[in-house]
């Protein structure tokens, strides 16, 4: 097992994280496609004219309604690969972005979790059928309720982090245990006084622990950024190592990622670029090492073009085989995927926190694939929407 700071010196390239409340993570958002045909009349469809990426990402990064300082994006399909940056990596000396920078995928990573569960059923180590009881007794007081399916397709009905962020005290109050509540309250305290605060991703699942579910189990959908940190403790107990190390063995070393990384917290190890959270006003705050209580929901760090890579080769049956791609692409994590508007549906993720804002699409069998990374983000994720509209522009040009 190699750690990143050895694959780098190896060789990768160099390159040139919410401003958060008490308790803030990364939210995530899942949007439909949009078509890029046009109509000339009612007669006949014309295509669109060749879209210019470089300006739309320029657009992206520059002018009072910029979204980021700066942008990568990567993109494959039938009209050929592009790769190309906009705007600055690093305000404090205005070094520019380059294609290869490395970015906080924060909700993205939840695709490499995904495909690390099913690589373990595949392997006959666990099933997805399996309950959080079995491989974690007593974590959980409906463990025996909840299985890793629905922790992996949101249908547990645990509850999600940004619930708490929103109303902290109430969920504080429901905690029973005297001692536990007293904890979890001081450390609520400590990241509102410095959101760059490391906490484990245990605190969040322990405070879970004692709010009752939204729904019961496979009934209906309610996003859980906590549940992926429980995804995240059953993989290593059923491999017997960390999570880390999981990420490394069957996803990153096989595919000879040399960018990639499972860095979840704390500053970033390695040449990366720097993550702001941007006012209204568009003033910028590095937030590069606001990652707190982040694991196998939000911790991978990768460039656009590795990013690409890994959903291309997890499409293809390269890192899990074709019976586990298609289960992913069903019933275990996209049910069915996206409309694209323009080449069938399209299987991603959308990642935010208040630093980094990362969208992904790509096609049920690899041959299309679209990756955009930003080093910004608009308070409340306002600036979510544009990022979107880029992905699905450039998917769509592919």
């Amino acid at each position: 097992m190699t750690t990143y700071r050895a694959r780098f010196s190896a060789g990768a390239p160099a390159l040139r994280r919410l401003a958060l409340p008490a308790l803030a993570v990364a939210v995530l958002v899942l949007v439909a496609g949009a078509s890029l045909l046009a109509r000339s009349d009612s007669r006949d469809r014309v295509a669109a004219p060749p879209l210019d990426r470089q300006a739309l990402l320029d657009a992206l990064v520059t002018g009072p309604e910029r979204i980021a300082p700066g942008a990568t994006a990567y993109l494959s399909g039938p009209n050929g690969t592009w790769l190309g940056a906009a705007g600055v990596a690093d305000l404090a000396n205005g070094a520019p972005m380059t294609a290869d920078a490395r970015m906080r995928l924060e909700s993205v990573s939840k695709i490499y979790t995904a495909a690390l569960l099913a690589r373990l059923e595949q392997d006959g180590l666990l099933s997805l059928e399996d309950t959080v009881e079995r491989w974690l007794p007593g974590l959980l007081p409906y463990g025996d309720e909840i299985t890793v399916r629905q922790l992996l397709t949101m249908t547990s009905g645990m509850v999600d982090n940004n619930d708490v962020v929103r109303a902290p005290r109430g969920y504080l109050a429901n905690v029973g245990d005297p001692a536990l509540r007293k904890r979890l309250t001081r450390l609520a305290a400590r990241i509102e006084a410095n959101p760059a605060l490391d906490f484990a991703p245990i605190w969040w699942i322990r405070l879970a622990a004692w709010q009752p579910l939204r729904f019961e189990p496979g009934t209906g959908y309610h996003y859980s950024n906590i549940g992926y940190e429980v995804l995240g403790l059953v993989a290593a107990r059923v491999a017997g190592r960390p999570l880390g190390a999981l990420h490394e063995d069957l996803l990153i070393d096989p595919l000879g990622l040399r960018a990639t990384a499972y860095d979840p917290r704390g500053p970033i190890a390695g040449p990366h670029a720097k993550g702001y959270a941007l006012a209204p006003d568009r003033a910028e705050t590095d937030t590069t090492a606001v990652h707190p209580g982040v694991g196998a929901e939000g911790g991978i760090v990768a460039s656009a073009e590795e990013t690409a890579a890994f959903l291309t080769a997890l499409m293809r049956g390269q890192l899990v085989d074709p019976a586990h791609v298609e289960a992913l692409r069903g019933p275990a994590l996209w049910a069915g995927g996206s409309a694209s508007g323009c080449a069938g549906p399209a299987y991603g993720w959308s990642g935010g926190g208040a630093g980094y804002k990362t969208n992904v699409w790509v096609s049920g069998d690899g041959t299309r694939v679209t990756v955009v990374l930003l080093n910004g983000r608009l308070a409340g994720g306002r600036s979510d929407a544009a990022a979107q509209q880029a992905l699905e522009r450039l998917y769509c040009s592919a």
